[in-house]
């Protein structure tokens, strides 16, 4: 991965970027090695028209429970760094999906991951949710009941 923003792009057009910031922290949490445990946390950003900036996430803490092929994000932190975003942003910056890794190079949702995202209200707005692999990210944003997957991005 490298220490740029990337910008994702679906087949209509519509972006995603996720700032320098965000990929930093997303390099953190990659399992590299054989004894990293999953991590996940919450997306949080702008809608700027149909395009989406994730500007800031949550990241592992306490409450959660991470294993090497499981998580579970319970800490009360993930809301509260939402809430402050919202705040100190003019009410600008909200909470934009979910993301967690997995340790493999192509990550792909499991049926679990499926599961526990058709639960998530997608009714006002695009929800992101973003796997990050050892070598690739992976990312979709849902709408109401459909996913749309996008353009997958080499990490170096």
């Amino acid at each position: 991965m490298n220490n740029n923003e990337i910008t994702f792009k679906d087949e209509y057009g519509n972006l995603v970027v996720i700032m320098t910031d965000v990929v930093q922290l997303f390099k953190k949490y990659q399992q590299l090695l054989p004894t990293t445990p999953e991590s996940a946390g919450v997306l949080i950003g702008e809608r700027r028209g149909r395009h989406i900036v994730i500007t800031d996430i949550s990241i592992p803490g306490k409450g959660d429970s991470c294993s090497r092929y499981q998580v579970d994000r319970k800490g009360e932190h993930h809301q509260k760094k939402v809430d402050e975003a919202f705040i100190k942003s003019n009410k600008t910056k909200h909470y934009l999906g979910e993301w967690h890794t997995h340790p493999e190079k192509y990550p792909i949702p499991s049926s679990l991951d499926y599961n526990s995202w058709s639960k998530i209200d997608a009714s006002n707005g695009n929800i992101v949710f973003i796997i990050v692999g050892q070598e690739n990210m992976w990312l979709s944003t849902k709408t109401k009941s459909s996913f749309n997957l996008f353009n997958e991005v080499t990490l170096e």
